[in-house]
């Protein structure tokens, strides 16, 4: 008997190496999962932190004291006073936008030439607001439809214009 009980003693001693082997495992899974979990935390702050950072760029880039140009998708270009230029919406005020108006065809002509020359076509700035359906001097431009935007320079043209409009 004591033969059998020696045999069956180093199969019980396992048990209990089997069982400190088990927790080994589940503390090396618990430690990968937590860490884990602090690298996506620390990977998602820092992508907030840039996103944030670079919004922050992008209107600070705007000159507060100009104008912008906002260029459309449709090839609409509108003036104004660029708020925000972050997020799903771009804020303009104090908006305007170039109206051309063709010449009248002079007497015998039938056709306007492909050479037609800046002089025979009314270039306008117009004031948002006037229009029929009579918007307020405020648009929500959806940053999709915004190709691009670009600060004007206070002697530019168009800032001219405007300076001339208030006055």
């Amino acid at each position: 008997m004591d033969y059998k009980q020696e045999a069956e003693r180093p199969s019980g001693a396992s048990g209990p190496r089997k069982a400190a082997a088990k927790q080994k495992s589940i503390k090396k899974v618990v430690t990968i999962a937590v860490i884990s979990v602090v690298l996506v935390a620390a990977l998602a702050v820092s992508t907030v932190l840039l996103l944030t950072n670079a919004g922050s760029s992008k209107n600070a880039a705007i000159g507060k004291d100009d104008y912008q140009a906002v260029f459309l998708t449709n090839g609409q270009v509108y003036f104004g006073k660029l708020q925000n230029a972050t997020g799903e919406y771009l804020k303009l005020t104090d908006i305007y936008y170039l109206q051309v108006d063709s010449a009248v065809q002079q007497a015998g002509s039938t056709e306007k030439t492909a050479n037609s020359t800046s002089s025979d076509s009314n270039v306008q700035l117009i004031k948002l607001g006037n229009e029929l359906h009579g918007p307020r001097d405020e648009m929500q431009l959806n940053n999709t439809q915004v190709l691009f935007w670009e600060n004007l320079k206070p002697d530019s043209k168009v800032s001219e214009a405007i300076k001339n409009y208030k006055q």
